[in-house]
């Protein structure tokens, strides 16, 4: 008994002992699939957050009813310091976000556009020397407060500013070429106008689109690239009607003397002497500021 219970044990001992190559090579191949398995799925995250970084923007970018929309969104997200936005590039073209945000925001700027290859577009913008235009700013803000314009109607109030940025300011005729392509020269934004006292037709325009913003009326930014000239639309009583400053100032200057053939004329009138997109800025004046429908 003891040697059978001996040799039991032994058999027992031996069995547990020896090595078992099948079963070694099934652990091994069942470790191998879990790495390979988990390679897999350590590479399908990866990918799956390259992917997802890659189309968030196009996720979530703005998708504006049409160019004007997105330049007001724009235009709020540069009044609040904002970096810029995200649109579907399908949505937006940006020389008329441009020209719709140029319309309306009185400082000179730069308008960066970014496209990406998951459809998505980002538009920022960066106002040019921001403490000098801001400056210019705050003075049109004092000038409208001197002129005593409270309780005035509307149409007063637009010939008094009118007629006291075109006796403070001078046509700037040393103005070169060079400079007319670099918009954020003095004599181009409303700084030059305000505090340098001479501008061109740029500079006038959003100089009085600035004053008239102090006493709360506002005025828009008109460009004829024919013409390479800028002046200034207004809507009174639902009509669009057009403000130049620029031409209704004497060159060479005339201390004093304000012209007024070129205030609040309707677009038949200013047709005889100037052309521009009157439909784009027809459309900017019913959309915004209460235009009624035709230019004339």
């Amino acid at each position: 008994m003891r040697t059978g219970a001996a040799t039991e044990e032994g058999s027992r001992k031996k069995k547990t002992g020896r090595r078992n190559p099948e079963e070694e090579t099934g652990r091994e191949a069942g470790a191998l699939r879990f790495l390979k398995n988990f390679a897999w799925l350590l590479a399908g995250v990866c990918v799956g957050c390259l992917a997802g970084r890659m189309l968030l923007p196009w996720l979530t970018a703005e998708r504006p009813e049409d160019d004007f929309a997105a330049a007001q969104l724009l235009l709020e997200d540069t009044e609040k310091g904002g970096d810029g936005l995200w649109f579907r590039r399908d949505t937006v073209n940006a020389d008329r976000v441009y020209r719709a945000l140029e319309a309306q925001l009185p400082y000179a700027f730069t308008m960066h556009c970014k496209t990406y290859q998951d459809g998505s577009a980002e538009l920022s913008v960066e106002v040019e020397n921001r403490a000098a235009q801001e400056q210019a700013e705050a003075l049109a803000r004092a000038v409208a407060g001197s002129l005593g314009l409270e309780g005035m109607e509307r149409r007063a109030q637009l010939l008094a500013l009118h007629d006291w940025l075109v006796v403070n300011c001078a046509y700037d005729l040393s103005v070169g070429e060079s400079e007319a392509l670099d918009g954020a020269s003095p004599p181009f934004t409303a700084a030059g106008a305000l505090v340098g006292g001479k501008a061109v037709c740029m500079g006038y325009a959003r100089a009085y689109q600035m004053l008239c913003s102090a006493v709360g009326i506002e005025t828009f930014f008109v460009v004829s690239e024919g013409m390479n000239h800028a002046w200034n639309g207004v809507v009174l009583d639902g009509q669009l009607l057009f403000i130049d400053c620029t031409y209704d100032d004497p060159v060479p200057d005339r201390p004093g003397v304000a012209g007024h053939e070129y205030f609040l004329v309707d677009a038949q009138a200013l047709r005889r002497t100037h052309t521009w997109d009157e439909e784009f800025y027809q459309v900017l004046g019913s959309r915004f500021y209460g235009a009624g429908a035709g230019g004339d």
